[in-house]
């Protein structure tokens, strides 16, 4: 983890509370500290460490990409790339760039906007569980046939806004619309399993 994003989230932390401004209301404080998280930030890198056996230089979108730390992490690791992070959230925009000035933060409906999004290179979603399947079907079958996914889940059901968990790592390769998986594994978490699937459409 990254002391200095640590210390721009508290000062983001700050500059809510003290602005309270729209879409940056005070319940925010609240994401800010989930969103940097050790099981975000160890999940992120899970993703980052085996997405880089097969990225090289694509254009990336990061899809429900909230606060960007999966953005911030791919530039880490490629600093020449393509990366935007998109968010439905407004907030997340505006947070984002408070916290990673050097990743492309755009407000947009995957689904609805998924003209924006189906020329990617590589898709990523690492919040497929608070997104109904219907949707991300739609998205998939979107997308360029040969294009690179890698997207995750859990099994973590007590969550509110969790309406697309899966029972199984097996459970979830079955809903994934692709014609090839390159990697597929689950990491443990004390209270649930993340899955992560990387593959191509």
């Amino acid at each position: 983890m990254d002391i200095d994003v640590f210390k721009r989230g508290f000062k983001l932390v700050e500059y809510i509370y003290d602005n309270q401004i729209q879409d940056l209301e005070l319940f925010r404080i609240r994401d800010v500290g989930n969103g940097l998280a050790e099981s975000h930030w160890k999940s992120k890198q899970w993703l980052v460490d085996e997405l880089s056996e097969f990225l090289y230089n694509e254009d990336v979108h990061i899809a429900a990409g909230w606060l960007g730390l999966t953005g911030y992490l791919l530039r880490k690791k490629f600093p020449d790339i393509n990366i935007t992070s998109s968010d439905i959230d407004p907030g997340c925009k505006i947070m984002g760039k408070f916290l990673f000035d050097n990743i492309e933060f755009k407000t947009l409906d995957t689904v609805l906007d998924i003209n924006i999004v189906k020329d990617c290179q590589v898709y990523i979603n690492t919040s497929i569980e608070h997104i109904e399947q219907k949707y991300i079907d739609i998205i998939f079958n979107s997308l360029k046939k040969g294009t690179m996914f890698a997207i995750q889940s859990n099994n973590y059901y007590s969550v509110a806004g969790h309406i697309n968990c899966s029972d199984s790592l097996d459970d979830f390769k079955s809903k994934t619309i692709c014609s090839e998986i390159l990697y597929c594994d689950k990491l443990k978490f004390k209270e649930y399993d993340r899955y992560m699937i990387i593959g191509i459409v």
